[in-house]
């Protein structure tokens, strides 16, 4: 076998991860017909096919998926190698913030995602309100911020909408006379102003029992029986009981929660890599 160029296992890659020519291309910055071509001299080299191409999508052959994990450790061990030359002066730091609604129950997963975006780079992660996310980004303070707001943000990208539900615990059992009790984030919350609205347009009385300063720990006090809260479906804990699942009637969705993307040119790569996985 000859050997393997980086450019058509890093082409190869990127097709398997995105079932697609054209996201493959953006995503190592080359021409749609420049990747097939990588992709048929690495069949050529290999000397099997390892994508079956049709006029709907593209999907690996058996070939193909024996083939990928190698792949993506020899490019894994290339940037490894990169990395232990290069002086630690010259490692880049990338400065994410996140918002706490955005898919905090897959967190893990989307630190490997990170990771993996930017295998050299070292990271400092902020997870924080949304408010104090953009005030950092005015101030050039983080390269890379996913955020929440009420409103289109300017150069943001729309990351996606998640419908919003109302929650409680399992054990709360609010008298339908008495005004509902709301647990909710404080005024800079985008999902505050949305719940707030959303229960009066219910002509439900209500009162805001306990205003917290951070998702955690709202849902930590939703579990604690203190009231109903308002969240994302990402951010729903599995032992949440869903309300508007539940009585869609009485407790109908409040809305979508918009996100949004920011990103500086040094944090492009794992902006691309982002916007995929939100898809």
């Amino acid at each position: 076998m000859n050997d393997l160029d980086p450019g058509w296992l890093r082409s190869f890659a990127a097709i398997a991860q995105t079932g697609s020519v054209t996201r493959a291309a953006e995503r190592v910055h080359r021409t749609q017909s420049a990747v097939s071509t990588q992709l048929q001299q690495l069949e050529a080299t290999v000397g099997v096919r390892l994508v079956e191409r049709s006029t709907r999508a593209l999907a690996l052959t058996p070939e193909g998926e024996r083939f990928l994990p190698h792949a993506l450790q020899l490019l894994e061990l290339q940037a490894q190698a990169r990395a232990a030359v290069r002086s630690a002066a010259e490692t880049t730091v990338l400065r994410v913030g996140l918002s706490e609604y955005f898919a905090p129950q897959r967190l893990a997963e989307l630190l490997g995602l990170l990771r993996d975006a930017a295998p050299g780079a070292r990271y400092e992660l902020l997870w924080s309100g949304s408010a104090a996310l953009e005030r950092l980004w005015a101030a050039g303070e983080i390269d890379l911020a996913v955020v929440t707001s009420a409103a289109p943000l300017a150069g943001a990208q729309l990351l996606r909408r998640e419908p919003l539900a109302w929650v409680a615990s399992g054990a709360f059992a609010a008298a339908l006379s008495q005004p509902v009790p709301l647990v909710l984030l404080g005024p800079d919350c985008p999902v505050r102003g949305i719940a707030l609205a959303a229960i009066a347009r219910l002509g439900k009385t209500h009162r805001v029992q306990l205003t917290c300063t951070g998702s955690q720990a709202a849902v930590a006090a939703i579990r604690a029986g203190w009231g109903v809260g308002c969240l994302n479906q990402s951010a729903v804990p599995a032992d949440l009981d869903v309300l508007t699942r539940q009585d869609p009637k009485r407790w109908p969705s409040p809305g979508r929660l918009p996100f949004y993307l920011l990103a500086r040119p040094a944090a492009r790569p794992v902006a691309r890599a982002l916007a995929d996985w939100a898809r």
